[in-house]
């Protein structure tokens, strides 16, 4: 489904999904309460959608999803301090910057985003700052390493292949490190890794230094490239 005030743009995303995935049903949507009542009705596969409806006031569009396991691509090139301080407040699995990047770098982020993994455009990563005076004290060496992995969005299952444990101990890791952050669901966290260094995202590849650091016996050279998809 896609929800985007410009129905131009709407249908030229529509048109790259449909590349990407031929046999795939889109909807197009310009008014938020429409959307959200199809999505109701019938809960699709992915949401694509910008961050200004004309119907909705800010980002409630994005509201119902917060605790659901929907994928969501965020498209905006807006580079305002609301609309990230918004954005913190949503969980979502990607930004897009269509600006910077026009069509061209879209279908890898549909594809990211379906599969529940992290995708930021490399101009938005500047405006998710890290905020002044963080310690990283309150975490142990085993959920910083963990949230290296788990803060792309991976899932338990995909985390405890890479990490070598069960996903009953990602798990549990997962609820530890949420709770001394003080996070309340998947975005925050993914936000909160991408902020404090947890992983690295540039326009390439996604690089998780915290685990490449236990793999390197505890030495901090620059993280070898892990892929992404």
């Amino acid at each position: 489904m896609v929800l985007k005030a410009d129905r131009l743009y709407g249908d030229l995303i529509c048109r790259q999904i449909k590349e990407l995935w031929r046999n795939a049903t889109v909807l197009v949507f310009q008014h938020g309460f429409d959307a959200l009542d199809s999505i109701q009705a019938e809960p699709p596969d992915l949401f694509v959608a910008g961050v200004k409806i004309d119907d909705m006031d800010g980002l409630e569009h994005f509201e119902p999803f917060i605790d659901t396991t929907l994928p969501i691509l965020v498209l905006t090139s807006r580079k305002e301090a609301r609309t990230f301080e918004m954005l913190r407040g949503i969980r979502y699995d990607g930004i897009y910057d269509g600006h910077a990047e026009g069509l061209e770098n879209l279908p890898a982020a549909l594809q990211q985003v379906i599969q529940r993994r992290l995708y930021v455009s490399p101009t938005m990563v500047e405006h998710l700052k890290r905020p002044k005076n963080i310690t990283l004290d309150a975490l142990t060496e085993k959920e910083g390493m963990v949230l290296s992995i788990i803060g792309d969005g991976s899932d338990d299952q995909l985390a405890a292949e890479r990490l070598g444990i069960s996903p009953h101990t990602v798990n549990t890791h997962r609820k530890a490190i949420m709770a001394k952050l003080k996070l309340h669901h998947k975005g925050q966290l993914m936000l909160y890794a991408l902020q404090h260094g947890y992983i690295w995202v540039t326009g390439a590849n996604v690089y998780y230094p915290g685990f490449q650091r236990r793999l390197q016996g505890g030495a901090k050279p620059a993280p070898k490239e892990r892929a992404s998809a």
